[in-house]
């Protein structure tokens, strides 16, 4: 049975109150829990698809309650199995999830849940010990410090993410992505002009460049349009 199919089935769960049937459910669709919980993650995957996708700016996914309703006994499956991995990816999905469109047109009733999810997806990148996890993690829960009105934080916690990204092994490409969202906040809120910060733009868009970063460089080019 394909994720897609079990995630219509969740959604018809939920609607009939048996939310807490799906997950037995997929367990007895394989004899392989390491199946199991990739499945798992996927159909959480295929809840937001169902949903809408990744929607405009403005727009949300429209299924987020079966999200979080789902995310939750996911998350509690995966624990209690003692796999903090699958855990953290199901976190950090809730929290994109809320955050479709990173910190633009954020419906305001999913910020909290979004930030609480990448907190405990931190906590666990932080037991598992995988950096580059571990700062993806640590970058999203500075777009929710932002989001929630703590720039200083925010701007903190994504220089933190460069400090460590730039330590051997280096990751340039995550240390750049901090560091292009730590400049759109502080666009955002006037801390500095967009006028004060060509030399970092274009040093960003160098480095995005080289990598081949195109998702990087449109998200760039939105920070470069800010007024």
């Amino acid at each position: 049975m394909e994720p897609k199919e079990i995630a219509k089935k969740f959604l018809e769960c939920y609607k009939n109150n048996k939310s807490e049937e799906i997950i037995p459910f997929i367990s007895n669709l394989f004899d392989d829990e390491t199946e199991t919980l990739k499945t798992i993650v996927s159909v959480q995957i295929q809840i937001k698809e169902l949903g809408g996708g990744w929607p405009p700016i403005g727009k949300q996914i429209s299924t987020m309650d079966e999200i979080f309703a789902y995310s939750d006994l996911a998350i509690k499956y995966a624990l209690d199995k003692g796999d903090k991995l699958t855990a953290g990816k199901l976190n950090h999905n809730v929290a994109s999830f809320c955050f479709p469109n990173m910190d633009d047109g954020v419906d305001k009733k999913f910020i909290e849940p979004g930030y609480q999810a990448a907190v405990k997806d931190l906590e666990l990148r932080k037991a598992i010990g995988e950096k580059t996890s571990m700062l993806w993690s640590m970058w999203m829960v500075g777009l929710g410090e932002f989001l929630k009105g703590n720039t200083d934080d925010s701007i903190k916690t994504l220089e933190e993410t460069v400090k460590i990204a730039l330590q051997e092994p280096k990751d340039e490409g995550l240390a750049a992505w901090a560091d292009m969202m730590k400049l759109k906040f502080q666009i955002k809120t006037r801390i500095v002009s967009k006028e004060k910060t060509t030399n970092e733009i274009e040093r960003i868009e160098a480095i995005f460049t080289e990598q081949d970063d195109s998702y990087g460089l449109s998200t760039l080019k939105g920070i470069k349009e800010l007024k």
